[in-house]
């Protein structure tokens, strides 16, 4: 019984389907209507509102990246210790690409260029950055968005350039320190030593200030090298730039189906909304009653027999 109530007679889908075929049919003028004005609406902003924006993009190359963040080693060796102090940091992609899209970049870009006098600042500027890098690669791709073509290219090179002196100068930065921490050490040690009684002790404090010296040594080399900007290259730097928007086909293509679509369902409530009687389909539809007659519209037939006469 269930199954023989729920099955939908196939005539009624056909008359249904008919029905807002008609409905579309009668109201044709009316979707057509809003459909162009739509289209016209989406013309005159994309072509008339709308700037278009333009976008360069620079690739760098991290030939030092670690998997993941280092950790402090539980190891407490005085060699190990003075291995990690005399080592450059190496980083993740995800860190480099967090500094990229700082306000510290963006800041230090904007001096550069002096972009503070046409209003620019960090926060506005980051929003025009995207920095991207695909899976399991050393590859950091820079898109810079800007109305300026010449400038969306200036912006990508510089910002590629800033960020190698800056990971440059945050290296010689750490290396200055630890040159400075173990010379301290160092000097701690060599007291120590001159006031030491026995010869083992003697033996170790000579041992820890030879590795303080060749920890010293290494990271003075280091500093000098500037090892730390190796690790980032400009492989392809900004050439030019390309208009990304505003899509007018697409704009158009989806003003069209919405208004379409909008055009529609407006057609479909204005036709349900309607309860008035105008034509004889709606007699036998709506009062479900035989048509037995129709009564011709005298004014429509006066208008006739006057143009025939003539």
């Amino acid at each position: 019984m269930t199954n023989q109530s729920t099955q939908v007679n196939p005539e009624e889908q056909e008359i249904d389907l008919r029905v807002y075929l008609e409905i579309i049919k009668k109201r044709r003028h009316l979707i057509g209507a809003i459909t162009l004005l739509a289209v016209l609406a989406s013309a005159f902003i994309s072509f008339v509102i709308l700037k278009p924006v333009y976008e360069a993009r620079t690739v760098l190359l991290v030939t030092q990246a670690a998997e993941k963040l280092q950790t402090a080693s539980p190891n407490r060796d005085p060699d190990s210790i003075i291995t990690n102090l005399a080592r450059i940091p190496v980083l993740t992609i995800n860190t480099y690409i967090g500094q990229l899209e700082s306000d510290a970049m963006m800041r230090r870009v904007i001096q550069r260029m002096g972009l503070d006098k046409e209003g620019y600042t960090p926060r506005g500027l980051g929003s025009k950055v995207k920095v991207t890098s695909g899976k399991d690669s050393c590859l950091l791709e820079v898109s810079v968005a800007n109305k300026n073509p010449q400038l969306a290219q200036d912006i990508a090179n510089t910002l590629g350039q800033e960020f190698i002196a800056s990971i440059s100068e945050r290296n010689q930065e750490v290396m200055n320190r630890s040159v400075i921490f173990l010379q301290e050490q160092m000097t701690a040690v060599q007291a120590e030593l001159a006031a030491a009684e026995t010869t083992v002790e003697r033996e170790r404090l000579q041992e820890t200030l030879n590795l303080l010296s060749e920890g010293i040594a290494r990271t003075q080399i280091a500093r000098s090298f500037d090892l730390g900007s190796t690790s980032l290259d400009i492989i392809s730097p900004a050439m030019g730039a390309v208009k990304v928007k505003p899509n007018k086909r697409m704009n158009l293509a989806i003003a069209f189906l919405l208004g379409l679509m909008v055009s529609v369902m407006l057609a479909l409530v204005l036709e349900f909304l309607d309860n008035t009687i105008k034509t004889p389909e709606d007699v036998m539809r709506h009062l479900e009653l035989p048509l037995m007659g129709m009564i011709p519209d005298a004014a429509g037939r006066a208008k006739y027999y006057y143009y025939s006469s003539e």
